[in-house]
């Protein structure tokens, strides 16, 4: 009789995420969400015993994150240890400083738990580090590599194959899998330590897989590939998605997945479609503002999409900043989109606002680095994107 492995397979917490939510105490509130997604996962690890729990990457959103954090995942890792469930966690882009220190040893605040004992900590980022236990008398491999920062465009198993010697051989990488129908919710990841599924190494029964915040499971040549994606919906561009853990069974032949679903902050979309007769007994203000009170739902995160045809005097008078303060206790968050809003005599003539400078800035970047023709540009670009990114998150 075979028997099996358990593992619970998460990914991409982003604590300490600064989310662009202009109350203080709802930013707060919002940070505690990824926070109790995380625990969720942790307390069904300690309700339901797997033999591994396995963490790929981008745990923190920033490199140096809030002490507050930091003690929380401490916290959640001191648990799993207590209850003897073996943590194993791998660095993704964001643990990860884009430019090496020099000479000096690189500490990630994962690091301090490998220091702790209370995970093993894969945090090298240009060859593959592993660990073999023991789980009722087999043998189990755990090879992980940390992103490779330095070199965001490279093929992260294109240089030195992990050795795969056990019974069982997982794979743990923050990479972006090019192949086999596999898309990124938001594009610019794709172009991130891409990897083809012929460039997985024979013998690896689970690649354990972070970066893209949707979730998937694939199969290639008895291979099983699973990224859980994020625990919490960290954009728009995800609104749609579940977001969900993973409980693996592995046998030596095949491997079964079950997604399960966190329960998360409700976020979605409202249309309202304006149009110079349907306002004609009142101000479109008025018109837009009692939409969105009927509609309310205080814990809910609202993209709103205003659609149609106004006059001119009809736009002059749409103040997106009072229609905000008016239904601010509506939502939990509400932002205003009207890329799709006709102005009589006009057309389309509104283009968004960029309401964060550091996003729009990376997300610019970051474009730029996936078009690069050349290393040299490639690294330049990377070098102005670091600094660039320094320079804002002081002045902001």
């Amino acid at each position: 009789m075979s028997m099996s492995i358990q593992l619970l397979h998460c990914s991409d917490i982003h604590l300490g995420k600064n989310f662009n939510i202009p109350s203080a105490e709802r930013r707060f509130r919002r940070g505690e969400d990824l926070e109790r997604s995380f625990a969720s996962a942790v307390d069904h690890a300690l309700k339901n015993r797997p033999d591994l729990f396995l963490l790929t990457g981008d745990v923190f959103d920033r490199i140096s994150p809030p002490n507050n954090e930091r003690v929380f995942l401490t916290q959640m890792a001191r648990q799993l240890k207590d209850a003897s469930i073996p943590l194993f966690i791998i660095g993704g882009n964001h643990d990860i400083p884009k430019t090496e220190p020099g000479p000096r040893v690189r500490h990630l605040a994962i690091d301090i738990l490998e220091t702790a004992g209370l995970a093993t900590v894969f945090s090298a980022s240009d060859r593959f580090q592993e660990r073999i236990l023991k789980v009722d008398g087999k043998d189990v491999c755990v090879v992980g590599k940390s992103y490779q920062a330095q070199f965001e465009a490279g093929n992260p198993l294109a240089q030195g194959k992990p050795e795969l010697v056990g019974d069982y051989n997982i794979l743990m990488l923050h990479a972006s899998l090019k192949g086999l129908g596999v898309t990124p919710t938001e594009e610019i990841m794709a172009s991130q330590n891409p990897f083809k599924p012929e460039d997985i190494p024979k013998g690896t029964n689970l690649l354990a897989l972070g970066h893209f915040h949707n979730s998937f499971v694939r199969r290639y040549r008895g291979c099983t590939i699973v990224n859980p994606g994020s625990m919490e919906r960290m954009s728009w561009a995800e609104m749609n998605e579940d977001k969900v853990f993973a409980w693996i069974e592995l046998e030596p032949s095949e491997a079964s997945v079950e997604f399960v679903k966190l329960e998360t902050r409700p976020m979605g979309a409202m249309t309202i479609t304006l149009s110079p007769d349907a306002m004609s007994e009142g101000s479109v203000m008025d018109f837009v503002v009692k939409r969105l009170v009927d509609a309310a739902d205080e814990e809910r995160m609202v993209k709103l999409f205003l659609h149609g045809r106004v006059t001119l005097e009809q736009y002059n008078q749409l103040k997106v900043g009072q229609i905000l303060e008016a239904s601010r206790d509506s939502f939990f968050h509400l932002i205003i989109d009207r890329s799709d809003l006709e102005v009589e005599g006009y057309g389309r003539i509104f283009t968004e606002r960029i309401a964060n400078p550091t996003e729009a800035y990376s997300k610019r970047l970051r474009t730029l680095i996936a078009r690069a023709e050349s290393e040299e540009e490639r690294r330049r670009l990377e070098e102005i994107l670091e600094l660039g990114n320094k320079y804002l998150e002081e002045k902001i």
